[in-house]
């Protein structure tokens, strides 16, 4: 598998986030294999892990429409 497949620049899509989101799902998944955590708690981390990937996506959104509220030129 090359690192152009495991991620791509030239996609314009939030495959950034995808491959985030499901790099720290398979952590949370390997942790309870594991059994540092139990499934419930496994359960209810990938839940809020996903909540706050949502909200830094969100706020990184708000901010850039703010500068570029600011910065655009007519």
């Amino acid at each position: 598998m090359s690192a152009k497949a495991f991620y791509d620049r030239s996609v314009p899509t939030r495959n950034l986030v995808t491959t985030i989101t499901g790099i720290v799902l398979l952590i949370i998944q390997i942790i309870v294999s594991i059994g540092w955590i139990t499934p419930d708690q496994g359960a209810s981390l990938q839940t809020i892990v996903g909540g706050v990937i949502t909200a830094v996506v969100q706020i990184v959104g708000y901010v850039s429409a703010v500068i570029l509220m600011f910065k655009a030129k007519d």
